[in-house]
Formats: structure tokens, sequence, C-alpha cells
């Protein structure tokens, strides 16, 4: 083999290693929100004498009903993960950390995100997302409207508006989605208090 062909048989194995290096693509990474940790009870106990209320419709703002996690880099520019997305549907998500986080709290409440028509509901709680995002910081801003209807005359007493900020301190994702769930942590004792304030303790 003369040297022309060696030459031209190294680049047609540089170039062919190019490529496949090119055709790569990194691995998505998924996340979920973490809730508060449920008490160790049996879990056939767990609804025996409880209140039931079920968490839901929960809507989050349009920019949010995506897999990619959203991070706002200035007041105008919203930034989508490339690789780190949400394992499910983020309204999802949010009603069952909510419900969980809710029967965590409450031991004489326990929380559902899927009615049955034989489920004894006496509440709903129907919440909205107008933001719950990371800014460049890792700090996490969650704005909610919420309210609590009564099931038997379907009619909503109040609603509220709940403003939670956490600080961060790292713009990695795992950082980023402990944080969020501290935030919606927040978000759920805020719920829980006026729970509470309708005699469920």
């Amino acid at each position: 083999m003369n040297i022309f062909k060696s030459i031209q048989l190294g680049f047609a194995v540089v170039l062919l290693l190019a490529i496949a290096a090119c055709g790569k693509t990194p691995a998505a990474r998924f996340y979920t929100l973490n809730p508060i940790s449920s008490m160790d009870v049996d879990s056939q106990k767990r609804i025996t004498g409880r209140h039931i209320i079920s968490i839901g419709p929960v809507k989050v703002a349009a920019y949010l009903d995506r897999s990619e996690i959203v991070t706002r880099t200035n007041p105008t520019h919203l930034e989508l993960a490339g690789f780190d997305r949400w394992a499910e549907p983020f309204e999802e998500i949010v009603a069952s950390t909510l419900a969980k986080n809710i029967s965590s709290l409450i031991p004489t409440v326990f929380a559902i995100t899927d009615v049955w028509p034989e489920a004894n509901v006496e509440y709903h709680l129907l919440v909205k997302i107008k933001k719950f995002e990371s800014d460049k910081n890792g700090n996490i801003s969650l704005d909610a409207d919420w309210g609590l209807m009564k099931h038997s005359t379907r009619k909503m007493s109040t609603v509220y508006e709940s403003n939670i900020v956490t600080s961060g301190s790292s713009t990695d994702y795992d950082a980023i989605t402990k944080n969020m769930s501290l935030a919606l942590a927040k978000l759920s004792k805020e719920v829980v208090a006026e729970i509470k304030k309708l005699g469920m303790k």
C-alpha cells in the first residue's frame, strides 16, 4: 500500500469515527417531585374514619405544560432543558405530590387524585399554577391560585393566592427539583391550614 492510499484509508477511518460520535445522543434524564415523607402506617387502615378530599383539577400555565424542565434566565427569556425532563405530565406530578403531602400532614384526611363515584368526597382542592420555575441561580418561584370547593354544594367560598420563593444555590437539576419539592411542600402546608379550619384535624 502506497503512502497516498494509506492517507486516504486513515482519513476514511477518522471520518467514520467522527460520524459515529456525532450520532450518539446524550441520554435523557427524567425527574419527579418528592413528597413529604408519609407516616409509616398500614395502607388498609389509612382510609378508615378519614375525611376524603379530591385533588384537582390542577392546571398549570401553558408554558409549563411540557416535558422539559423550564428555567427563567431573565424576565423575558425562558430556557428549556435539553435532556432533563419530567417523568410524567407536569400537572399529574403536581397533583399527586399535593395529595401525598396533604395525606401526610393531616392524619384524618385522605387525599385522592382519581375520584370514583362511590368515594365520599367532602371537598375538592382546585389549583391553578401560574408560575413554577427556577431562575439562573436555582431559586424557585411558585405562584398559585387555589380554593376548596364543597362537594355537596359545588361552591367555593374563598379563592387564595400563594406566592412562594425558596432559595437555591445550584442550577443542577437534582437540586432544582428538590427545591421545587420544598416549594410545593410550603403550598401544601398553606392548604392544610385552611383544611383544618373546616374541622378536619
